[in-house]
């Protein structure tokens, strides 16, 4: 399926959950995958730093992610936004971590290690978090979802990915 048939798909769709939650798909693989490019050289140089750097820099991208999504929640803005938000990411933020260290990686154990819980657990209740802190400014935000807000994560998310795949399979030295 070509990109235009893929625009061409979204369109036809209406304003709907089905709709919305292949917004939080594509939102989560950019945010996702942003994410670990953003941290892998630090990571990658100190563990220690790479971890820090996910603690401050990870809840403010995962946060304004799930604002973005439940802003674009074709109901009203309830917990339930939160919850499907809540949802979603954190089975595709699992799929993904799957993805990056067994098959890209080739690392199992570094998926079993105890932040990957704490990332897992994280990404669970931020949508909560950002709900009861933001709830106010949700509600009033409240946008359609439109063709085009699906554009800036998906060529985020397959620019981050691209990258960092790239970087990894061909062992690049990035210092």
């Amino acid at each position: 399926m070509g990109c235009y048939n893929l625009s061409e798909y979204i369109s036809s769709m209406k304003p709907t959950i089905p709709r919305w939650v292949l917004y939080n798909v594509v939102v989560c693989f950019a945010v996702y995958w942003l994410s670990n490019l953003i941290l892998w050289y630090p990571w990658s140089v100190n563990e220690t730093l790479g971890q820090i750097l996910m603690l401050t820099i990870n809840p403010l991208l995962w946060g304004f992610a799930s604002y973005s999504c439940m802003i674009r929640f074709p109901e009203s803005i309830t917990i339930r936004a939160a919850l499907c938000n809540s949802i979603l990411f954190a089975v595709e933020a699992i799929a993904s971590d799957l993805i990056f260290f067994v098959v890209i990686r080739n690392a199992k154990d570094k998926l079993m290690h105890i932040t990957t819980a704490y990332a897992w657990g994280f990404v669970l209740t931020l949508p909560f978090i950002v709900y009861f802190l933001f709830r106010k400014r949700i509600i009033q935000s409240k946008k359609q979802l439109v063709v085009s807000d699906f554009s800036k994560p998906m060529i985020i998310g397959l620019l981050s990915f691209f990258v960092i795949t790239g970087i990894i399979l061909l062992k690049v030295k990035l210092g």
